[in-house]
């Protein structure tokens, strides 16, 4: 008999800043996951939740105590909400752990320690496709999506986007005959983040 996967409520004890990263996370995690089709908030709800923490987040670094009171009413309001999908989720009784950390929750496992931080990744690029670059990843365990950047030269670093698995990521609109410089974080577990991958680099055609 396959053992009830419990949803992980550590999300609860985030600092702000962890708590703004998971937001985010879960965004990318659950659109689209024909696994979630009836979420109690709606992911524009959450979406416009999480618009409102990080303007108060940053209204509350720079201001008084207003803005930290108005900050800890809307992480409740955030903390509620989570409670809310994670309990929907852990009622789906879903019996495979990967099917539950596509959410972008974790899981509670008995009788073990949490999961171990995230290993850097490893990938390669692919120029195959004219106007684009490839990006093929090597899963990291425990992770749950991956952010993908790349810089021109001595340019800055500058974000692709998160992507909730390692099919189909792709650096669009690339100049041929540019050489590009890609580096991939792994996002979950234990730390949240991984290390920044190696720099690889490839030109486009």
């Amino acid at each position: 008999m396959k053992r009830n996967i419990r949803v992980a409520l550590s999300f609860a004890t985030f600092n702000h800043d962890e708590l703004n990263s998971f937001l985010i996370l879960l965004q990318v995690c659950l659109k689209n996951n024909p696994l979630f089709p009836n979420l109690p908030i709606p992911l524009a709800t959450l979406q416009a939740l999480l618009a409102t923490f990080q303007a108060r987040l940053a209204a509350a670094k720079i201001g008084g105590p207003k803005d930290t009171a108005a900050l800890n009413e809307t992480t409740e309001a955030v903390i509620a909400a989570l409670r809310q999908i994670a309990g929907y989720i852990q009622s789906l009784g879903l019996t495979n752990e990967s099917d539950v950390l596509s959410s972008g929750f974790d899981i509670v496992v008995s009788g073990k320690n949490p999961p171990v931080p995230l290993t850097q990744p490893q990938f390669t690029l692919d120029n195959s496709v004219p106007g684009q670059l490839g990006v093929n990843l090597q899963a990291v365990t425990y992770a749950k999506a991956y952010h993908v950047q790349y810089s021109i030269g001595a340019g800055a670093w500058i974000d692709v986007g998160i992507f909730p698995n390692t099919r189909g990521v792709v650096i669009p609109n690339t100049t041929p005959g540019t050489t590009y410089s890609v580096r991939v974080q792994a996002i979950g577990g234990s730390t949240q983040y991984s290390p920044w991958s190696g720099v690889v680099t490839l030109m486009s055609t």
